[in-house]
């Protein structure tokens, strides 16, 4: 049962993961304004680049000290800290020049800051859901998060340009100030101490360097060859040294008395299968978004903005599709067959759009049809790896375990971004729009495939075997 004590946490944590989900978004269309008025086109990029880069890093070391010191005194430090850090980047500019950078560059530093407790919050959302609720009723709360993710994806861009139009950029981010500081009061108030088993208080900084050194130089790497459309000599670096970084970090974690990331928790069948899978979802929630707008704005010829609205409905059915989702785990516990039947209609989706854009002439009904066959699997895929690794995860790694559900669909979002850019520009090249759609449309659809055949290998475990969550009220 909802007591009030866990409705004020559940409405702090939707607070919470929209605010950070829709930072990612919102500054979309306000860019070009901002970085005329701070004079920084030639580094607007980093505005976006900056706070993705910083939340991807965060989201698992995050989760690692919600094992050590709690989910709620992390998630309450981070909230503020994100009202904080939009404090500053609204302020970027005002007194200038402030620590001795151009306005700009203040504006590019506050955002990696506001990644920072971004990406933890993110993390740290689905990890309190663990933290609060039993096995049975995890999954329709997990459902409600992923819900409030889809909606601040859905409404940013709109919110940003009307914001912008209206008002003035640094309304955007001064309006989350007020949010962060409720979402904190909620917190503290209401947050019961969770009584799980601590990890060890020992925090792996050299593998948090190792990290850190590994996943710059490969999203670096991603975003310029989604911008080139071809592999260069920078990026051939970049992902060599990336890769370079990525084997330090394994040795490190093998000889680290509390490692970042336990690698043990791969030896786990359910928990390797689930965070690949989630890594191709990740691609296809953002990637297919990239592409949907490309092919609404290029092919069907619509604005910016009407093809924000052709969208929304959309938007919409994935949101819902993902409260369902939790609630057929949570009622049924079926999960191998969902995840199966998700990732069909996701295929099948993405096939039918693939053949009605290869047939033509478009229709916009078309469209949206197979984008929602494909949306419902989508949605009711989201919610259900992280209620199967939260299930099987030992208490004291239950949060770092949590986190990597996050940290997996982000970066296969910012890889699959790039890549299906770089797809893009490379066949259009080579031929017309149309066809480079529907062949990075026919790869989208072969990365699915390869997450169905591994769903068949999921593990069948009991999920109301792990004990409830014992929880002491403050």
């Amino acid at each position: 049962m909802l007591t009030k004590n866990r409705l004020a946490i559940l409405i702090g944590l939707q607070i919470a993961i929209f605010l950070s989900a829709l930072d990612q978004t919102v500054l979309n269309v306000a860019i070009p304004k901002m970085a005329q008025a701070l004079h920084g086109f030639d580094k607007s990029a980093w505005i976006i680049t900056a706070y993705l880069l910083s939340s991807t890093i965060a989201t698992p070391v995050s989760g690692k000290l919600a094992d050590i010191y709690s989910a709620k005194s992390v998630l309450i430090w981070a909230t503020f800290l994100f009202g904080l850090a939009s404090g500053l980047c609204g302020s970027a500019g005002l007194i200038d020049p402030l620590w001795g950078l151009d306005a700009i560059d203040q504006l590019i530093l506050a955002r990696a800051f506001q990644g920072i407790a971004g990406g933890a919050m993110i993390g740290l959302c689905f990890i309190s859901i663990g933290d609060l609720f039993p096995v049975a009723e995890r999954g329709k709360y997990q459902g409600f998060l992923a819900a409030a993710f889809i909606v601040a994806a859905l409404i940013g861009p709109a919110l940003g340009g009307w914001l912008t139009d209206k008002n003035s950029w640094r309304v955007i981010f001064y309006l989350n100030i007020p949010l962060s500081l409720l979402g904190c009061l909620l917190f503290k108030l209401s947050f019961p101490l969770s009584l799980r088993p601590r990890a060890k208080a020992i925090i792996d900084y050299s593998g948090i360097l190792f990290f850190v050194l590994f996943i710059t130089p490969m999203i670096l790497a991603a975003s310029e060859i989604g911008k080139l459309g071809t592999l260069t000599f920078i990026s051939s670096g970049e992902l060599g040294f990336s890769l370079l970084m990525f084997l330090a970090f394994l040795w490190r974690q093998t000889k680290a008395p509390e490692p970042l990331i336990p690698l043990s928790l791969f030896k786990d069948k359910l928990i390797a299968i689930s965070l690949a899978t989630v890594f191709v979802t990740g691609i296809g929630l953002f990637g297919s978004m990239l592409l949907l707008a490309m092919i609404l704005q290029q092919m069907v010829h619509m604005s910016g903005i009407d093809s924000g609205l052709t969208l929304t409905p959309l938007m919409i059915v994935v949101a819902l599709a993902s409260i369902a989702g939790g609630l057929i785990v949570a009622k049924t516990k079926r999960y191998k067959l969902l995840c199966i039947v998700s990732l069909i209609l996701l295929a099948i989706g993405t096939a039918l759009l693939a053949w009605h854009i290869q047939a033509g002439p478009l229709k916009v009904a078309d469209l949206l049809l197979d984008a929602a066959i494909g949306g419902i699997g989508l949605g009711l895929l989201l919610p259900v790896h992280t209620i199967l690794i939260q299930n099987v995860a030992p208490p004291e790694s239950m949060g770092v375990a949590t986190s990597m559900t996050q940290f997996f669909r982000s970066l296969g979002g910012t890889i699959g971004t790039g890549l299906m850019s770089a797809v893009m520009l490379s066949l259009v090249r080579q031929g017309t729009l149309q066809q480079a759609i529907v062949q990075a449309l026919v790869l989208y659809i072969v990365t699915v495939a390869l997450a169905v055949i591994l769903s068949f290998f999921l593990p069948l475990v009991s999920l109301v075997r792990a004990s409830k969550t014992k929880v002491e009220s403050r």
